[in-house]
């Protein structure tokens, strides 16, 4: 169970709608688990190196739909807002994102509702990520009820990026413009990180399997 599940704080603002909400990070997880299972026994590496999920908080929630000029109800909550539960995926690769994407959308019981590619296009902040809005089925009480997630999948460089822009608390200094242009700087230079990791990864991987080859030779 979720600590957030047992937080009475989020019950009194979700109410019995919380264990949905539980259930479907429960479910997408297990998904992304049993991908890099599939994969590791086929011999493939896995492409998932941390999960990290979350219910998002009421004061969280609550503050977005104010944004919107919205009601701040859970009704309003459950019909207007998408990421009420969050599934965060750090890859090792950036082109460990893509892969893992499409082996999510791949899933029968997972519709894919929408995408936001941040890595190709990244916000104005440098904020890279890849973005989905999924909707599943869960089981509650007897009854299939639908629920919608985002998941989040980066890379474990844009992952401390994030990170670190979050604890600077860059959202309430927006108008800082010599904060934007560093941190933008700081998330292109870490862009070059992600390629050279995934062309040092590659340099190995052919001169294993040169070796291979050439002792497969003698």
């Amino acid at each position: 169970m979720l600590k957030e599940v047992t937080n009475s704080i989020y019950f009194d603002y979700y109410g019995e709608y919380l264990f949905t909400i539980e259930a479907v990070i429960e479910k997408i997880v297990e998904r992304i688990r049993e991908i890099d299972q599939r994969r590791a026994e086929s011999g493939k590496r896995r492409l998932c190196d941390n999960i990290r999920y979350r219910i998002k908080s009421p004061e969280s929630m609550k503050a977005k739909l104010e944004k919107r000029g919205l009601a701040t109800d859970v009704q309003s909550a459950v019909q207007n807002v998408c990421d009420a539960a969050g599934v965060r995926i750090i890859c090792p690769y950036m082109d460990d994102v893509y892969t893992m994407a499409g082996e999510i959308a791949a899933c029968s019981d997972i519709e894919i509702c929408e995408v936001k590619d941040y890595i190709k296009k990244p916000k104005d902040n440098g904020y890279r990520s890849y973005h989905m809005i999924v909707e599943t089925s869960v089981l509650y009480k007897g009854e299939t009820v639908y629920v919608k997630a985002e998941i989040q999948i980066r890379t474990m460089v844009m992952n401390s990026w994030a990170s670190c822009e979050h604890q600077m608390k860059y959202k309430k200094d927006k108008t800082n413009r010599e904060s934007t242009a560093l941190l933008k700087r700081c998330a292109d230079e870490m862009l070059n990180i992600d390629y050279s990791m995934m062309k040092i990864r590659d340099m190995m991987n052919n001169a294993e399997d040169t070796c291979k080859k050439a002792e497969f030779a003698l």
